[in-house]
Formats: structure tokens, C-alpha cells, sequence
């Protein structure tokens, strides 16, 4: 096969073409820092590039979510705290107010506390996140307590799913925590106001013991709520250490050696310097040849 001299500059022309195309990917690897930004860098490479960057935009959202809930659990746990503060300040003026001493006038002015307590109690009940009832169970844009004390939730319990085999609970029952319309917290705290009120003591004393379970409601959902936080917060660590090696696999797959790869540059374009002058000393004596 007879070499033309119009085959010897297409060939040239390609070769210095290619390098180009080298130098050009070399230099935006080492002003990017990645040795893969598109399909072609690396076709096999950019499969686990997208796969490693939609492993790590689902841990940033489960992260996300982790933290939504450690602040809802937050603020139900300081409630609860709250209400149990103010159910064992109703239990010690239900014992006073038992006291066989006091006068009618002392018990009425007992009541005044207790339902002031009581109206606290039901702003406590009632406490929101953004628009969300806390207490309320899923039935979080319902009030959860009625003006008359009733309760209007469900007992359904907010979950905080992660993953598909992952579901915390991270509300509290509050249908348990509030009791029913006889024995629950305000039905308590009415009953202890209106015997108050009527200076009955018997019937005072007999509303101890609906107080000492309503207290121990709030303190075994309270207990339960803890136990999910310390899930919520474990599960927050692990996550926290999936993002790390997932960003590092990340890097080891999409990130270039700036060292070698300026290294790299360096000698690409030493090539084709080279490659121009003998070239263009081939390109030369070509047209010589072909005067002659």
C-alpha cells in the first residue's frame, strides 16, 4: 500500500487532534478536581458515580427525616415533663384540700387553683408543631382536646419509617396519656374541682387515686417516647457513618489524583509540542516530495 502524503496529514492531524482532546480532559480534571464529570470520562465509572449519589441523596433524606423527629419527640417529651409537674401539683392540693381542717372558703379558693392548673393542663394537651397536634395521634390537624375536655384524636401512633424495614414510633398514645371521659385527666380534675367547690372531703379523697394513675400514664408514655428517642438517636449516628463512607467511595470513584493528574497534563503537552514540531518537519519535506 503506497503512503500518500495526503494520508501522512490525516494521520498527523488525528493524532494531534486526540492528544488535544487529552490535554483539554486533563485540564478540566485538575481545575474540577473530578476525574469523571460526564458518560464519557468513564463509561463503567459514571454506573457507580450515579449509584453512590442516589445512595447518598436517601441517607440525607433519612437524615432529614431523623432530625424532624428528634425535635417533634423534643418537644412532646418537655410537655410531658410539664404535665407531670402539673398533675403532681393537682395531687398535692387534692391532699390539702382532704384536710378535715379547711373551710368551705379554703377548699373554693383550692379549686381556683386546681382549675387554673386544669386550663393549663389543656393548653399543654394541646400543644402544636407548625399546625400539627402533638397528642392527637395521625389526627395531628385535630384539636385534641375539646373545650369540655374531650378527647378528640385517635390512638393511632405517628411512625417515622426508614427504609422498608425500618418504623419508629415517635408520638405518644394519646387516648392512654389523657384517659377516657371518667377516670382521665380532666374528668379527674373536674370532679376534684366540683367536690372542692362543694367542700365534700370524701369525695376530694376519692379522686387521689384516678391522679396517682393519671401521673403514672404520663409517666409510662413519657418512658416509652424515651426509648424511641435513643433509637432515633442511634439511628441518627449510623447515618451520620453511612454519609462518611459513602462520600469517601464516592470520591475514590469520581475524584482525580491532582498530583498525577497534573503530572499528566504536563507530560500530554510535552508530547504534543513535540509532535507539532516533528509534524510540521514531515509536513515539509512532503511538500518538498511532491515539488520534486
Amino acid at each position: 500500500m503506497r503512503i500518500t502524503n495526503n494520508m501522512i496529514s490525516q494521520n498527523l492531524l488525528r493524532n494531534l487532534e486526540t492528544s488535544q482532546e487529552k490535554i483539554q480532559q486533563l485540564q478540566d480534571q485538575v481545575s474540577s478536581g473530578l476525574r469523571i464529570s460526564k458518560p464519557s470520562d468513564d463509561p463503567v465509572g459514571i454506573n457507580n458515580v450515579m449509584r453512590l449519589n442516589n445512595s447518598i441523596s436517601s441517607v440525607n433524606q433519612y437524615k432529614s427525616s431523623a432530625g424532624t423527629a428528634i425535635d417533634f419527640m423534643n418537644t412532646t417529651d418537655g410537655t410531658l415533663g410539664d404535665m407531670t409537674s402539673m398533675l403532681q401539683s393537682v395531687k398535692d392540693l387534692a391532699v390539702q384540700g382532704a384536710d378535715e381542717t379547711l373551710s368551705a372558703g379554703d377548699r373554693t379558693a383550692i379549686a381556683d387553683q386546681v382549675d387554673q392548673l386544669s386550663a393549663q393542663l389543656k393548653l399543654s394537651a394541646n400543644t402544636q408543631i407548625g399546625s400539627k397536634y402533638i397528642f392527637s395521634g395521625t389526627a395531628t390537624d385535630t384539636e385534641t382536646i375539646a373545650s369540655d375536655g374531650t378527647f378528640q384524636g385517635n390512638n393511632q401512633v405517628v411512625t417515622l419509617t426508614m427504609g422498608s424495614n425500618v418504623s419508629i414510633p415517635i408520638s405518644v398514645n394519646g387516648q392512654t396519656l389523657l384517659g377516657d371521659s371518667t377516670t382521665g385527666v380532666f374528668a379527674t380534675l373536674n370532679k376534684l374541682s366540683t367536690a372542692l367547690k362543694a367542700n365534700d372531703s370524701t369525695a376530694i379523697s376519692a379522686t387521689l387515686d384516678d391522679l396517682d394513675t393519671n401521673i403514672n400514664n404520663v409517666i409510662n408514655e413519657r418512658a416509652g417516647l424515651g426509648a424511641s428517642v435513643n433509637r432515633v438517636t442511634a439511628l441518627q449516628s449510623q447515618l451520620d457513618s453511612t454519609s462518611v463512607n459513602l462520600q469517601q467511595s464516592l470520591s475514590d470513584v469520581q475524584s482525580a489524583d491532582i498530583a498525577q493528574t497534573y503530572t499528566d497534563f504536563t507530560s500530554q503537552q510535552t508530547t504534543y509540542k513535540a509532535a507539532l514540531s516533528v509534524g510540521s518537519q514531515i509536513l515539509q519535506l512532503s511538500l518538498v516530495d511532491y515539488m520534486k
